[in-house]
């Protein structure tokens, strides 16, 4: 049985008022963008050349693509309606990110692809709410130098991670180990740094079940003697450079430093012996003396 409220033309304009905006937000949340094609849940908005993110996007929108477009920044309030979303395709736009950049809480999303843009930095707020990320792709963004150590901390569930073809020079081993269920970690195409802190987080890779696409031709691009050598033979190099190969200033510095342990040792065990013999030496007391004269006397 329906129900209906019945609303006499003498109603109060404020009433009207606020009917005329519920059915324009209503009209609007189920509208697709005029720039866009939509089927079903799926809005596509590929090659539009959009410079600012659609408004009229549908609520209910699952698949949004704005691939190869001019965007240039993601509005944060628009993107906190999309609660549906669960595929994000932005690839190949002009987006920057603030080093204060939050994604909004999209609660069901986990496909992101922000691949050939002009990012430069991932923190760890940048991906702090998408929980239920399983693959991301950050590749294509020559400007990204810098990944810090807990950006995927609240994506635990992530299983793909694309990085290649950035400007990437150094990545830590510690910020993928509780990616516990990562299975594809693409690398290749970095400015590699191949010093003796690139040699652990090359030991983590090559030790874990991780696969890297195309790791046996990923080269390394500094310092000047490893330029050009695959990871493999940079990781060889490197074990011999960092562990086991010492240079001549080095066993100058290991003699230096044993030999002022040794003397240093040396000279505070004489002065403790020296500061024990003095301390228990017996000394004939002056007030001592006239007591003893006395004792000879009887």
């Amino acid at each position: 049985m329906g129900y209906f409220i019945p609303i006499s033309c003498h109603s109060s304009p404020l009433l009207w008022t606020i009917l005329a905006l519920g059915m324009k937000w209503i009209e609007e949340a189920l509208s697709c963008p005029t720039e866009c094609t939509c089927n079903k849940l799926q809005v596509n908005c590929t090659g539009k050349k959009l410079q600012n993110f659609p408004t009229t996007i549908p609520l209910t929108t699952k698949k949004l693509i704005l691939a190869q477009n001019n965007l240039t920044n993601l509005p944060l309030l628009t993107m906190s309606y999309l609660n549906e979303l669960v595929h994000l395709d932005c690839s190949h736009n002009l987006i920057t990110m603030d080093l204060d950049f939050s994604f909004p809480g999209l609660i069901k999303l986990t496909y992101l692809d922000l691949s050939f843009n002009r990012l430069s930095h991932i923190t760890s707020f940048t991906f702090s709410q998408l929980s239920e990320l399983l693959l991301l792709n950050l590749s294509g963004n020559p400007l990204m130098v810098e990944i810090m150590a807990q950006a995927f901390e609240k994506n635990s569930l992530l299983r793909y991670i694309d990085l290649s073809n950035c400007g990437l020079s150094y990545l830590s081993a510690e910020m993928f180990q509780k990616l516990y269920r990562l299975r594809i970690l693409g690398i290749k195409d970095n400015p590699w740094n191949c010093d003796c802190k690139f040699l652990m987080f090359s030991n983590w890779l090559t030790n874990t079940d991780i696969k890297s696409p195309d790791f046996e031709n990923t080269t390394c691009n500094k310092p000047e003697k490893m330029q050009g050598l695959s990871l493999i033979k940079a990781k060889l190099e490197l074990r011999y450079l960092c562990l086991l190969h010492l240079q001549l200033e080095d066993f100058i510095y290991i003699c230096l430093l044993t030999f002022c342990v040794f003397f240093g040792g040396t000279l505070v065990a004489w002065l403790v012996g020296f500061g024990t013999v003095m301390y228990y030496h017996p000394v004939v007391r002056l007030y001592d003396e006239p007591e003893d004269e006395e004792y000879r006397m009887i």
